[in-house]
């Protein structure tokens, strides 16, 4: 179960390099932050990287494995979670300064000027990573 978790992360953060540079944007202004009113922040669980105030994730997801170092956020939880995070990270993401740049069943790329993200979904778990270049 172990391997399957690196090849999982392994997969997500490839697909991450493709993902294209940032759009030129006016750094001075930044955008507006509405936060949600359910869920929480991976701040409050813990994670000290400078994105994880604007990543909330529903407040009973079951996470399984966390990390991060200065230019990298992975956050991987249990299958079963898969849809309902999914639907929150859409629905909460652009409220909180993230631009949704593509999505399709089971995966979401997005970014801020500063950072990139994506989540993915497999048969044994799902995974949330966000790195800056």
């Amino acid at each position: 179960m172990k391997l399957h978790r690196v090849v999982f992360f392994l997969v997500c953060c490839c697909a991450l390099v493709g993902c294209g540079a940032a759009p030129v944007t006016d750094e001075t202004q930044a955008p507006e932050v509405t936060y949600p009113t359910s869920g929480e922040s991976l701040q409050t669980r813990g994670i000290d990287l400078p994105p994880a105030e604007l990543l909330w994730l529903p407040s009973d997801v079951n996470l399984t494995y966390t990390a991060s170092q200065e230019n990298l956020l992975i956050v991987i939880g249990v299958p079963g979670d898969a849809p309902k995070v999914e639907s929150y990270l859409h629905d909460t993401l652009p409220m909180l300064g993230w631009t949704i740049t593509n999505q399709d069943l089971g995966g979401l790329l997005f970014e801020t000027s500063q950072w990139h993200g994506g989540f993915a979904v497999s048969s044994d778990s799902w995974a949330l990573t966000v790195r800056n270049d």
